[in-house]
């Protein structure tokens, strides 16, 4: 689903991008193409009106000097003594070139009223009228009368825009170049951000999916021993349905654990999870959890020690309860992991930067390239130690109190082997919940 999500949002991505992107350049092209078009326009008038200042200045027509101003400017003249071409357009015009005089004049017939079918006798003095000619290909095309002594002479001038259009399309190449390989480029972004965006829904639906999995299969096993023990119970004698109710009420148990746990990481997921905060003593808090689990941990034959600061400890803004359930969780898992005559420690730091829990184990320990996993969830680091008591979920629900009060939880290795996880809270300015059983606003 996700793959044909992700090529979905590329293609379109692509294509609502590169279409702004091409009407865009496309109007830039053509307001440069305009902008470029007029200026040339304007360059071949002003060169015009150059040649018939120049015209008008002499006596005598040069058909030399017409020769190099056609060359120089890339001109086509012809020459007219009112009516009559000049020798200089026999020599110089050919029956295409005559064409296009003769179209150029009939064009600028229509721009003077005072002409009449084509004639450019009757053209007024010291007039020029330039426009495009359009003859197969484009032309600017001028037709001016000079005053002379006796009659005017009539110039035809032809500016072939061949060489332009060239230029033009090269430009509309190289243009349209840039946006096929802007479109290529934008097209593996697009892949490469969209499938940033998609990951972490891609990764929440797999943990999503692993989650009811394995909570799938940890309700199999207490729903299945409940199922057992009541068929058992139908032909079993007195004395022994007690204790398959005891089965049924212990594996009862287990589940409603489970499904609280399950409960409080779905609330944390969605956040929606209540908090009461209130004045806290650090130390008091640890002391209490110690003494809970003072007795657990002599039956199995572990010494607690417990380490509080020198100084006074100042009162911290917390949720009581979901902190002692951090500490808890923590030293439930030392209990746990650590073997008969092993020592547990539990220490408190209080600087005023931050207030800092440590416990402190020598069972087993973590290996490095475990210690990222167990915060998990249904993680065990140990495969083979089975504890019914414990559904991997511990770690995850603490790292979540801990995240919430704006701290941190973290794992090493303790000195002289075992594991120790440490809990940083730093205290907040502003510690604002609501109260029930809201998500908190601010922490």
């Amino acid at each position: 689903m996700f793959k044909k999500l992700h090529l979905q949002l590329t293609i379109f991505c692509t294509f609502v991008t590169s279409l702004i992107m091409i009407v865009m350049m496309c109007i830039c092209l053509y307001i440069l193409q305009a902008d470029a078009s007029r200026q040339s326009f304007l360059s071949f008038e002003k060169n015009v009106v150059s040649m018939i200042s120049y015209l008008e200045s002499q006596q005598v027509l040069s058909h030399r000097w017409l020769r190099e101003l056609e060359n120089n400017s890339h001109f086509l003249i012809s020459v007219f003594d009112g009516d009559t071409p000049l020798l200089f357009n026999s020599l110089n015009d050919s029956e295409d070139k005559s064409r296009l005089f003769q179209m150029a004049g009939e064009q600028a017939a229509e721009k003077f009223e005072e002409i009449s079918q084509g004639s450019l006798g009757s053209l007024p003095q010291s007039q020029n009228v330039c426009f495009t000619l359009h003859a197969g290909q484009e032309y600017y095309a001028s037709v001016a009368a000079v005053a002379g002594k006796s009659r005017p002479l009539h110039v035809v001038t032809l500016y072939s825009l061949e060489d332009e259009q060239r230029i033009v399309k090269r430009q509309q190449i190289v243009f349209f170049s840039a946006v096929l390989t802007a479109i290529v480029l934008l097209a593996f972004f697009s892949w490469y951000f969209t499938g940033r965006v998609l990951a972490p829904m891609e990764e929440s639906r797999r943990r999503q999916t692993e989650f009811v999995a394995a909570a799938s299969h940890e309700l199999r096993a207490p729903l299945t021993v409940i199922l057992s023990s009541l068929s058992a119970m139908k032909h079993a004698p007195l004395q022994k349905q007690q204790q398959f109710a005891n089965h049924i009420q212990e594996e009862g148990q287990r589940m409603k654990r489970l499904i609280g746990d399950m409960l409080s990481l779905a609330n944390a997921d969605n956040n929606h999870w209540s908090f009461y905060p209130a004045l806290v003593e650090p130390d008091t808090l640890l002391l209490d959890v110690y003494e809970r689990y003072q007795p657990r941990a002599c039956e199995k034959g572990i010494r607690l020690d417990i380490h509080l600061p020198e100084s006074e400890v100042v009162p911290q803004k917390w949720d009581a309860d979901r902190m002692a359930q951090v500490l808890e969780i923590l030293l439930d898992n030392a209990i746990s992991y650590t073997p008969m005559g092993g020592c547990i420690q539990l220490i408190l730091l209080q600087k005023r930067e931050y207030t800092q829990y440590r416990v402190a184990d020598n069972g087993p320990g973590i290996p490095d390239d475990k210690k990222a996993a167990v915060f998990q969830r249904f993680y065990r680091a140990d495969p083979s130690h089975h504890d019914r008591n414990h559904f991997g979920l511990g770690l995850c629900i603490a790292e979540e109190i801990v995240r919430l009060h704006r701290g941190q939880i973290r794992v090493e290795d303790a000195p002289g082997g075992g594991a120790l996880f440490t809990v940083t809270i730093i205290p907040q300015k502003s510690t604002k919940f609501k109260t029930g059983t809201g998500f908190h606003a601010v922490l």
